[in-house]
């Protein structure tokens, strides 16, 4: 159904949407969403830590059969549930282990986002406001950077983007049959959400509504909602897992309900305490280049504000922003479910203002194609002055040079011809505005991922798995002394634990709070994994078995004083020294 008015307000959107072609143009943009996302995911080696520690646990899944208790390290580690890594392992059961393999149900679920994205803005107000949509969150940095990795707020995200759209379409449908329909996909959108990231999945969406509901007054609602057959939806979605796993490891609810809920929103234990603004500095810089022209996009809000729609889609931007804002654990991955909210606030707004604006003032929308023509001048000059550019990038800049300078001339011909069109008042419909905006962030996105890929195979656990594989033989014992990498053991492919040694009084062990505080037992037949310092060092004069000990090398004098003697050097490695007791 259209929003209120918005058949009135742009007549044009749905004129020029016939004689351009909808299809055409969805197809289009379609090839621009499927460029940006599947450019090369595999060309870049896992991040540290999330990718490297949530692919193991899907690589342990297949390794040890073991589909209730997620393993890293082959210790029972329940931090999260379990979807999310069920997802990686059948990517991997599929495919096989690589890094875009791993990468593939984060790519699929920003697909199902845009795919809703599309349907949502196509229903209420018209093509292109659908297709501007789409375009703005495919091209946001972090919706793009977390399409790409192997962390769940992509797949939360998608369910909760579900859930909400369900809930939206349920209270406008006027047909009973498809009305029950919604109300129940919103349901199981929402246990799937809770089996990706826990109470999240159902609290987050259900703020939005019970907002909704009160600033509408549309109390009529709550008697809808199907809250019976909606519960056993739910319940039968969620509950089989969460009362195998808590079965499988007694006081499992009570630790991840109460410390991974509670405690971490509640308190500054878990150490990710920020300012109260900082989810405002992860909006400016995450939804670039789109960002920019959120004051655009709130002006034309604002006029329209009383429409339903707009009311909707402003709580689903403001109440996860706040809730996430009180908390004192805050990531920046943590309001990735408030952009499809944000994309479509704002396609509407450049569906809108592009008819409502004079020619002069449609400069506005140049600016997102201005993004990519600073950054590759800002690289065509960090060519010259090296010192100009992060460190990370600057051999990758410079070896990519002639590369970066044709994209430049691209941009700046995309560019050109956008702006000599604007002069010429030859651009009377969406059509080239969205051309050119979709094909030079598209290109700036490959060129950003290539400089990226050149960078990352330096990445500590993938080049430390590497030379690692050309010093330890099969019977090794492999020890990581008071470190943790959590890629080193998907790229080393290996079938036993990594023995731990560090103070038992530490509290994150392998970056999770759970098997540092219960320090959980591996299987029996894989033995003990966690030492102290005095309890390696009977292990290490014992010499009953080759241990190959990995530490950095700032603590190598205190790994000596430990073991009481100084260690044979393998192999020296970035920070890190190989040692051995052979």
């Amino acid at each position: 159904m259209l929003e209120n008015g918005a058949a009135s307000e742009s007549p044009a959107s749905e004129k020029q949407s016939a004689v351009l072609g909808e299809r055409g143009w969805s197809m289009l943009l379609c090839l621009v969403c499927l460029i940006i996302l599947f450019h090369g995911p595999g060309s870049t080696a896992l991040f540290e830590p999330d990718e490297g520690r949530n692919a193991e646990k899907a690589r342990e899944i297949l390794l040890l059969g073991d589909w209730v208790t997620p393993h890293q390290n082959f210790l029972p580690t329940l931090d999260k549930p379990i979807f999310f890594y069920w997802l990686v392992a059948l990517s991997f059961k599929i495919f096989g282990f690589a890094e875009w393999s791993a990468r593939l149900p984060s790519l699929l679920s920003a697909v199902g986002c845009l795919f809703l994205v599309y349907r949502f803005a196509r229903t209420q107000w018209g093509t292109w406001e659908a297709l501007w949509s789409c375009l703005v969150l495919v091209t946001s940095i972090e919706f793009v950077i977390l399409s790409r990795i192997v962390i769940f707020d992509m797949t939360l995200t998608l369910f909760i983007t579900w859930a909400l759209m369900s809930f939206y379409a349920a209270q406008q449908s006027i047909h009973s049959k498809s009305s029950n329909l919604h109300w129940l996909s919103m349901y199981a959108a929402m246990g799937a959400a809770t089996l990706v990231k826990g109470l999240l999945g159902v609290v987050v969406p259900g703020m939005v509504i019970f907002f909704y509901v009160v600033l509408s007054r549309k109390w009529s609602l709550l008697r809808q909602t199907r809250i019976i057959p909606g519960a056993v939806v739910y319940l039968v979605i969620v509950a089989p897992w969460y009362l195998w796993v808590e079965m499988r490891n007694p006081g499992y609810l009570r630790y991840f309900i109460w410390e991974e809920h509670f405690v971490r929103f509640l308190t500054p234990y878990f150490g990710r305490t920020k300012s109260w603004y900082y989810f405002f500095t992860v909006v400016g810089v995450g939804f670039l280049p789109w960002s920019v022209i959120l004051p655009v996009t709130m002006r034309s809000l604002w006029k329209r504000l009383a429409h339903d729609v707009n009311r909707f889609l402003v709580l689903w931007v403001i109440v996860p922003f706040v809730f996430f804002s009180l908390s004192h654990s805050k990531l920046p991955h943590y309001i990735l479910p408030i952009f499809p909210a944000l994309a479509l606030l704002t396609g509407r707004a450049l569906g809108i203002e592009h008819y409502d604006s004079t020619d002069k003032l449609r400069w506005r929308f140049f600016i997102p194609s201005i993004f990519p023509v600073a950054f590759v001048v800002y690289l065509l000059i960090g060519a010259g002055w090296p010192n100009g550019l992060p460190v990370e990038i600057r051999p990758a800049v410079i070896q990519k040079v002639a590369v970066i300078g044709l994209y430049a001339a691209i941009f700046f011909l995309i560019f050109a011809v956008f702006v000599f069109g604007n002069m010429k008042n030859l651009w009377k419909d969406h059509g080239v505005p969205l051309l050119c905006t979709s094909v030079s962030l598209a290109l700036f996105l490959v060129l950003l991922g290539q400089i990226i890929a050149a960078t990352s195979f330096h990445r500590v656990s993938k080049s430390l798995a590497r030379e690692l594989a050309s010093v330890i033989d099969p019977q090794d014992r492999i020890v990581f002394y008071d470190t943790y990498i959590e890629g080193i053991p998907f790229y080393l492919r290996i079938n036993r634990p990594i023995w731990l040694v560090q103070s038992a009084e530490k509290g994150a062990v392998m970056g999770s709070y759970y098997p540092g505080e219960r320090r959980p037992v591996a299987r029996a037949r894989y033995g003990r994994v966690f030492f102290t310092s005095e309890e390696f060092a009977k292990q290490w004069k014992k010499n009953d078995m080759p241990l190959r000990v990995l530490v950095k090398e700032k603590n190598l004098s205190r790994f000596s004083a430990d073991m009481g003697v100084t260690p044979k050097s393998v192999i020296k490695m970035d920070k890190y020294v190989l040692v051995s007791n052979r």
